[in-house]
């Protein structure tokens, strides 16, 4: 059989044995090789694991993972946003980002001109964090009071605008409401409406996730405290997020 020369100009992707590469339910690209590995171009993952190696992400690769986990060191010369982070070291060269909610290394080193968000040490400490600072959360743009009428704008016959008095009536929206929340269920309604706005999910695990928000949007915390254990088992495959809002939800009903 006639072997066929590599073309240098076609980009090469070798797969060590061993390696594991699947899709899981969210969709996200899960990768998982025996040795080192790079990732030169951008993408979304769920996990990105090297069981004996290190991790290096190339300046113009844009990733996004919920883990990425190595024995080694973990080097970041472009932009990285993770979940978690669990490496012996973390290394940020030069004009790298990296976002990271948990990192979990013992060496940190940051370049010239690199930049670091977030590090918690563990979910325990983020949690705190966030009931310390809830008022400050709930305050921001996002969990702030909608449908608030804005002034209208009409043009004047100069040329310029004049301001109209605006009439409409503020509606009072679930959103609204949810801002009245315990710390652990207004936490849990985060995780919960971040997952719901995922297409991964079939359609009897999304309408649960939906029974669930509208629970805690609605205050119904009689009926959730009823129901919650059951919805949760229906939702299929559920992510680390749904485990944690599950887990709040537990916690502030059996304290």
């Amino acid at each position: 059989m006639a072997k066929h020369a590599f073309d240098s100009k076609t980009a090469t992707m070798i797969i060590p044995n061993g390696t594991e590469i699947q899709v899981d339910v969210h969709g996200q690209l899960n990768i998982r090789t025996p040795g080192n590995l790079v990732i030169e171009n951008s993408g979304s993952f769920g996990v990105i694991e090297s069981l004996t190696g290190s991790i290096r992400i190339e300046p113009d690769a844009e990733v996004e993972a919920v883990q990425v986990q190595c024995p080694e060191a973990c080097y970041v010369l472009g932009q990285l946003t993770a979940w978690k982070v669990t490496a012996r070291s973390l290394h940020l060269e030069n004009r790298a980002r990296a976002s990271i909610v948990l990192q979990e290394t013992k060496e940190l080193e940051i370049g010239k001109g690199a930049r670091l968000v977030g590090s918690f040490n563990d979910e325990k400490e983020l949690f705190v964090l966030f009931s310390r600072f809830a008022d400050q959360l709930r305050a921001l743009p996002l969990f702030a009071a909608r449908g608030r009428a804005q002034p209208q704008v009409e043009a004047t016959p100069t040329g310029g605008e004049a301001l109209l008095e605006a009439t409409a009536e503020v509606v009072d929206l679930p959103e609204t409401r949810a801002v009245d929340l315990p710390d652990p269920l207004f936490f849990a309604l985060i995780l919960l409406e971040r997952e719901s706005g995922r297409s991964a999910y079939g359609p009897t695990s999304q309408r649960v996730l939906e029974e669930l928000i509208k629970l805690l949007q609605d205050r119904d915390l009689e009926a959730l405290g009823i129901t919650y254990t059951t919805l949760c088992g229906r939702i299929v495959e559920p992510s680390d997020d749904i485990r944690r809002a599950y887990e709040l939800i537990h916690s502030y009903f059996t304290n």
